[in-house]
């Protein structure tokens, strides 16, 4: 009997989630979006990628790299890659001393990563003051994806793999039988499931509360502008990071982009959003960013006088300790869930989506993916204002360590 395989949700963790499917051999793939593919969190993603050492960024990117190689070739579409390298400032000894582990952990793996003079540094970018920051650490391992492209190059390799796709498909219902699985229930109709992968970002928790499963995931506002600067920056400009002020940045279409991983993370209720939330945006709140863009201001003195040309405000699922939900549902056969990426959707969509793969077709998994097991909170899962505080706090916390 032919596996019957229904991923919900189009955003870039669904869409390599089909292809992944698609491209082993898991057995009919259907995948469902209620909007268009990529109209939730997915098109408001900055799509850095950055390699890091440690189980949760080592391997995962490296692997990303790889994906995103594959998925060129396979759709024919291109993602909008483009290797740039990080500079992380670092503005504290503290700071400073977790940077030399990480230029130690990256040279032990053939990385050349390297310290930037201040001269240097004004040269990758001319906006920068170095004399505003202590040290500069260079990791050659980073750059960034579109988030729309790359979404679009999956969907059209799960496609040439034999993936279905449903655009503008609300899942109304999942429908289990006797313990597992056995299908969701779409405004187009009813369709039969011996596995369903929930990948369906903010909207994932309520759906699967619907089937008495609680996960720990909860949305928070993230921020970030889009500043005209002038000279305008060239294309292959470095990103940023400065972990002490929780700050980031790169160019975008020769502006500066800068985004905050604020402490005190605003949480949102899902129920309160406007329907239909698809490529929509929450209002900005200046008040909120403004000591972490004076940060970025000391940094960057061009942004004194650049005038703000966007300002995001989008949504972004967080767990309690900073790392996604992937894995399969404890007491139902067949459901999986690949959501709450931490605002690291892009940099985890190439894993998420081979994690899940290897769970269908049972392979032996290539990433240590029990640390991402999405019962590992237990009872607590169920307690919202525990689970609120807990995410409000991640935002910045988890910036520090997993994220920059």
């Amino acid at each position: 009997m032919v596996r019957k395989v229904v991923v919900i949700g189009g955003g870039v963790i669904g869409t390599s989630i089909a292809w992944h499917l698609a491209r082993s051999g898991a057995g009919n793939i259907t995948l469902v979006e209620r909007d268009r593919l990529g109209s939730g969190t997915t098109w408001h993603s900055a799509g850095n990628i950055t390699w890091k050492p440690g189980r949760e960024r080592d391997q995962p990117v490296m692997y990303a790299f790889e994906a995103i190689e594959a998925v060129e070739a396979t759709s024919g579409h291109s993602t909008g890659w483009l290797r740039t390298g990080r500079m992380f400032l670092a503005c504290s000894d503290s700071t400073r001393r977790g940077f030399e582990l990480m230029d130690a952990a990256a040279r032990a793996r053939g990385i050349e990563s390297r310290w930037l003079d201040r001269s240097e540094a004004r040269r990758r970018d001319p906006h920068l003051d170095p004399a505003a920051v202590d040290a500069i650490w260079f990791n050659p391992l980073s750059g960034r994806a579109n988030p729309a492209d790359l979404t679009a190059a999956y969907a059209a390799a799960a496609r040439r793999a034999g993936a279905q796709i449903a655009e503008n498909c609300t899942v109304t219902a999942l429908e289990l039988a006797g313990g597992r699985v056995s299908g969701v229930k779409t405004g187009q109709g009813r369709l039969e499931a011996d596995v369903v992968v929930v990948a369906a970002g903010l909207w994932s928790r309520a759906m699967l509360a619907a089937v008495g499963v609680d996960i720990a995931q909860w949305p928070v506002e993230h921020f970030y502008v889009i500043a005209d600067v002038t000279p305008r920056l060239a294309r292959e400009t470095p990103s940023f990071v400065s972990p002490d002020h929780l700050v980031y940045g790169r160019e975008e279409v020769g502006g500066l982009l800068v985004g905050f991983f604020d402490e005190n993370a605003r949480t949102i209720d899902p129920a309160g959003l406007p329907e239909p939330f698809t490529f929509t945006l929450l209002e900005p709140d200046y008040d909120k960013i403004a000591p972490y863009f004076q940060s970025a201001m000391r940094m960057f003195p061009v942004l004194a006088d650049a005038p703000v040309r966007h300002f995001i405000n989008g949504p972004e699922s967080f767990t309690p300790d900073g790392l996604p939900l992937i894995g399969p549902v404890e007491g139902i056969d067949g459901l999986i869930v690949a959501t709450a990426m931490n605002s690291a959707g892009v940099t985890f969509s190439a894993m998420a989506g081979d994690i899940v793969a290897r769970m269908v077709t049972g392979e032996a998994q290539r990433f240590a993916c029990d640390q991402f097991r999405p019962g590992r909170f237990g009872a607590r899962a169920a307690d919202i204002a525990w689970l609120r505080e807990q995410v409000s706090g991640i935002v910045s916390a988890g910036y520090r360590g997993h994220n920059i």
